[in-house]
Order: structure tokens, then C-alpha cells, then sequence
């Protein structure tokens, strides 16, 4: 083998390779050598996550004379986003030419099922890679050009055919299953090949995750192959079931992990006919979310192509109106919140967990960014990682609050600021209160709020799930309570619930926060059914970094090298503003279009 320069590798002790990761990680983050001890969690000590570690061992392979290979980028980690259709599946052999690109844009599903690259582990396939995957199926190519434009689609279903009967593999077919007496005997049971879970369709109010995920993951990890999670249409314990399934089965190829919903004024007898052939099936049928019609047709759900809309007309509130918008204060809400407040002039209520800041600047203004922040910082005398890495998150949130809030200020009728959590309940409740003693109306709300802990199923610890969780779909079940209890007051006029593609096609190392999205999507269809205004989800692709969301500039660099296209600010605005103004669904899907100036299919 050669190196990048064509020079052959040069031999190295392990004290000098770490001498050089430890400069490289020394220019990167801005660490000085003496702090940067090799025990130091990378990602938990010093912020660098996955893309960063890519980055970092992209250095280290020039620096010490390795060969380059191609950098397999993680596939999209998205959360707020709006723009267009969904690229589509996957293709046999060479990825797709430009016109079957074209043709598949918006006709079947692949968004970015991305996540945190895979955690060290001998046989883990790096995610978003573009190899082969099972089966000798690549993953979908991309075109090379971001596009600013946007493609909508809608959820929509298609029958399915069952594959035929596969033959059940037990334990011990897969050399690298858990041995018994592993972490899944525990919840699997002694012996156990597969698990049909019913708990689901149990009467009740409360979703089953994220109380159940523990369970969940004791099992596929020792080695449970053949997963059903079994809800019904609109129950509310299955709520986010199918988002889990379509991330697990990615993170398990071997296995069939599957989400079913069965129609619960079947018969018994035809429900246990139907699980017994998913059962049964083989896990090459490729589909984790499946569903049962009353007439007993199979079906999945998956986008289907409409038009984009467009923001001719008039909008949808007149200066006076109110809009309440959880995680409003930063990212792509903070931007929604700005746009809907130029073309409307209405008063803007932001709830954020991060307390308001104060007026005054930091005194820190000179680094702009984490770098020359914890540069800054380490001057002004703290010494270790934590409470370094601690203070630049705090300052730099602070920043973001205090520059959103003086923007609005010139551009909404009022602005005011509710430091709360939305998953006290009791606090979502005072601030729907007080927003309408103030202005005696609340017209619509954004649930913009959301946390990521990206991390292998097999990782993921069960308080992390419990957060990402929650805070979607806690957060949306109390703002729509209260905002439905309007008494004297008008009714709002929408609710809006920002998600994911993730919830739509899962992601790897995003299990529970495509969970969560798919959670909102339903909550969605059952709640514009008797919610007094509009009901609308949107699950949003990836915006670009400018836009201050979720997307890292490293994480935008990984999405340039594989043609991706990431979402304008100004573009993703404006969809929303159309959508709410003039669109009718409960449910889209907006991605950015890799087709600049052409019209929609």
C-alpha cells in the first residue's frame, strides 16, 4: 500500500502516533497539549463528534503517511427542515444515472437515514457508506449539486405483497449471536428465537415507549431475530413504534425487526393469521412498517409526490395574531419565528429551556466561535474539559437567544421570552395562560422543541431515549391540550409539529428520536380529527448550516462530498408559510430538491 502522496507508510511506535492525534486534536478544538489527556471521552470531554472524528482521522492518515480511502459520511441527521420529496430506495449494482434520479425523486422513500457515524466495533458498517449493503443492494446515489429549491410529498399508503414463508432461524445460526445467559435473556426468556409484543393494543392513554425500550434493546441485542411490535391505527401505545422499527432494522440487518398494525375489529383468529405470516416471513421482504386495512390488505406507508406550494395569496394570520413556538429562540424555529413575524407583523411568544440572557455582551465577543471560545475561556482561568466545554455551550446558546430575540423585536409586534420546559406540563400550561390574559387570543402554535443523543441502539442508554423521547411527543401532548381548552378564548387556528424524515425512514443511531418524529405523525392524524384548528406535522430533511439548526458545518462538509442537498433558510420558511396558508395535509414531507430551476413532477 501507498500513501495519499504516493509515498510508502513509514513505520510508527504507538507513543508517536498519539503524539500526533494529540496535535491534531490540539489544533482542532483548541485544547492546549497539557489538558489533553488520551483517557479523555472524545465526544462526552471534548464535543468532537462523529464528523469531527472523521475529520480528525482524515488528518492523522496524511500526517503519519496512511492510505486515504474514501470517507464513508454519515447518511443525513436531520430535524427541522423543509423542501421537497424523498430520494428513493436503493438500486442494484452502479448508483442511478441522472435520469433515474430524476424519475425516483418524490416516487419512493430514502431520506437521510444518517446519524453518528458507528461507534469502534470489529464487523459495524459505517453508516451512509456507499457499499454494498445485505443482499448486494447500494445504497441511492445523490446528486453532486445542493439545490435551493424544494419538493413536497405526502403520506400515502401502497398495498404489499407478502413474501413467501422463510425458514425461522434459531439461535446459533449467526456466529456472532450472543451466547446464552447474554444481556437479551433476560427479557427474551430462556430459548427465545423471537417476540411478538402485543403491549401495544393494551387499553390506555400513554405510548409504551420509552418505558419499553430497555426491553426492546436487551432483546435485539442478545440476539433475538424476529421482532414484532404490534399496535393498531391511531392507539395511542404504539405511538412512535414504527419510526423505532424502520431505525432498528437498520441497525440489525440479520434480524426481522418489524412494526405491524393490525385492524382492531378483525377477528382474532384472522389477527393471529396475520402475525404468524409476518412471523414467518423473511427479512429480505425489507419492509419494518407494515399495516393491515379492514379488508386485510397489506399495506405500507410511504410518501407519495404533490406539488410544492407556493406562498401566493394572502397568509395565514393578519398583524395582531399570536404564535407561540417551543425551541424558538435558536435554531430553525428561531428562523421560522423571525419569517412568520415579517410577513404577518404578529406578536411572537418563544419557550426555550435556556434562561433568558441578559442584555449585556458576554465579554467574549472576540471569540466567535468554540474554538477561540474555549481558547477564551482556558485565559480566563478554567482548567478542565467539562466546565470548558460547559461554559462555551452556555455562552454560545446565550448568544443565539440574544441575537433572535433583538431581530424580532424589529420585526414582530411584541416579543417575549418564557424560559420553561415542555415536559412540565404544569408549565406549559402557565405559559398558554399567560399568553392569553395578555393579548386575550393565541392563534397557533410550533413545536419546534427537540434534543438529539445520537448513539447505536446497542449503546444508547435508556434515560438518553427517555429524553429524546419525551420531548417531542410530552411537549406536543401538553401544548395541544392546552391550547384545545381555549374557553372564552378563540380557538387557534393550527398547531404545527416540526419532525424528521428520520421518523419517516428511520436512522441509523437514531432510534429514539425517529421514534419520536413518527410519534408526532401520528399524533398528528388523531388529533385533526377534534383539535379545533389545523393539525399539521412536517417532516423536514436537513437545513443547511447557516440556518443554525442541527447541521454542523462539519456535518454540512459530509453532506457536500456525497451531493446532498441541504435545505436555505429562506427557502424552508417559505415552504412553511405556504404549507400553513395554503396546504390541506396533516402530514408532509418537505426536502431540499436536487433539481434547481425545474418545476415540480
Amino acid at each position: 500500500m501507498t500513501a495519499a502522496n504516493g509515498a510508502s507508510p513509514v513505520r510508527r511506535s504507538a507513543e508517536a502516533v498519539m503524539e500526533v492525534v494529540l496535535d491534531i486534536v490540539h489544533t482542532r478544538t483548541g485544547y492546549p497539549l497539557d489538558m489533553l489527556d488520551p483517557g479523555l471521552d472524545l465526544e462526552a470531554d471534548l464535543s468532537i463528534d462523529s464528523i469531527k472524528r472523521v475529520e480528525i482521522i482524515g488528518a492523522l492518515a496524511d500526517r503519519i503517511g496512511l492510505p486515504r480511502t474514501r470517507a464513508a459520511p454519515p447518511r443525513p441527521r436531520s430535524r427541522s427542515s423543509p423542501g421537497s420529496r424523498p430520494c428513493a430506495g436503493s438500486w442494484t449494482g452502479s448508483p442511478p444515472t441522472p435520469a433515474q434520479r430524476s424519475r425516483t425523486l418524490g416516487r419512493n422513500p430514502s431520506p437521510g437515514r444518517g446519524g453518528r457515524a458507528a461507534r469502534r466495533g470489529a464487523g459495524r458498517p459505517a453508516p451512509g457508506g456507499h457499499g454494498p449493503r445485505p443482499g448486494g443492494r447500494r445504497r441511492p446515489g445523490f446528486p453532486a449539486r445542493p439545490a435551493r429549491r424544494g419538493r413536497r410529498g405526502r403520506p400515502g399508503h401502497r398495498p404489499r405483497p407478502r413474501r413467501g414463508p422463510g425458514r425461522a432461524r434459531r439461535r446459533g445460526d449467526d456466529p456472532a449471536e450472543a451466547e446464552p445467559g447474554s444481556e437479551g435473556e433476560a427479557w427474551t426468556g430462556i430459548g427465545c428465537d423471537g417476540i411478538v409484543d402485543l403491549s401495544a393494543l393494551r387499553a390506555g392513554a400513554e405510548p409504551v415507549l420509552p418505558e419499553a425500550f430497555p426491553g426492546l434493546r436487551r432483546a435485539l441485542v442478545g440476539g433475538v431475530r424476529r421482532l414484532l411490535l404490534v399496535g393498531a391505527p391511531g392507539s395511542p401505545g404504539g405511538a412512535g413504534l414504527h419510526g423505532f422499527a424502520r431505525s432498528a432494522a437498520l441497525e440489525f440487518p440479520g434480524a426481522l425487526v418489524r412494526a405491524v398494525d393490525v385492524h382492531p375489529k378483525e377477528a382474532p383468529e384472522q389477527i393471529a393469521a396475520q402475525l404468524l405470516a409476518e412471523l414467518s416471513s423473511d427479512a429480505a421482504d425489507g419492509a419494518a412498517s407494515v399495516g393491515y386495512t379492514a379488508e386485510g390488505t397489506r399495506v405500507t406507508r410511504r410518501p407519495v409526490p404533490a406539488p410544492l406550494l407556493t406562498s401566493d395569496g394572502p397568509p395565514v394570520l393578519e398583524p395582531g395574531s399570536v404564535v407561540l413556538l417551543t425551541g424558538g429562540a435558536r435554531g430553525i424555529t428561531a428562523r421560522t419565528a423571525l419569517a412568520l413575524a415579517r410577513a404577518t407583523g404578529c406578536h411572537v411568544e418563544l419557550v426555550g429551556r435556556t434562561p433568558e440572557p441578559a442584555a449585556e455582551a458576554d465579554g467574549f465577543g472576540q471569540a466567535q466561535d468554540r474554538v477561540a471560545l474555549r481558547a477564551a475561556l482556558i485565559a480566563s482561568g478554567l482548567r478542565t474539559p467539562v466546565e470548558i466545554e460547559s461554559a462555551a455551550s452556555r455562552i454560545l446558546a446565550e448568544r443565539e437567544v440574544r441575537a433572535t430575540l433583538a431581530a424580532l423585536a424589529t420585526a414582530a409586534a411584541s416579543v417575549r421570552y418564557h424560559c420553561a420546559d415542555v415536559t412540565d406540563e404544569r408549565a406549559v400550561r402557565a405559559v398558554v395562560a399567560d399568553v392569553r390574559e395578555r393579548h386575550g387570543r393565541l392563534d397557533g402554535i410550533v413545536h419546534g422543541a427537540g434534543v438529539l443523543r445520537d448513539g447505536l441502539l446497542r449503546d444508547k442508554q435508556p434515560a438518553d431515549f427517555a429524553e429524546v423521547f419525551t420531548t417531542k411527543v410530552a411537549g406536543a401532548r401538553h401544548l395541544a391540550a392546552a391550547a384545545a381548552e381555549h374557553g372564552a378564548w378563540p380557538a387557534p387556528r393550527f398547531l404545527a409539529l416540526f419532525g424528521s424524515v428520520a421518523g419517516v425512514y428511520g436512522n441509523r443511531g437514531q432510534s429514539d428520536y425517529a421514534a419520536a418524529n413518527d410519534a408526532l405523525d401520528g399524533l398528528a392524524h388523531t388529533w385533526a380529527e377534534s383539535f379545533p384548528g389545523r393539525v399539521l406535522s412536517v417532516d423536514w430533511g436537513p437545513w443547511a448550516a447557516e440556518a443554525g439548526g442541527m447541521v454542523t458545518p462539519e456535518l454540512e462538509r459530509a453532506y457536500a462530498r456525497r451531493g446532498i442537498p441541504l435545505i436555505s433558510p429562506d427557502s424552508g420558511t417559505a415552504a412553511f408559510l405556504a404549507e400553513l396558508a395554503h396546504g390541506t395535509d396533516v402530514q408532509v414531507v418537505l426536502m431540499a430538491s436536487a433539481q434547481e430551476g425545474r418545476g415540480d413532477e
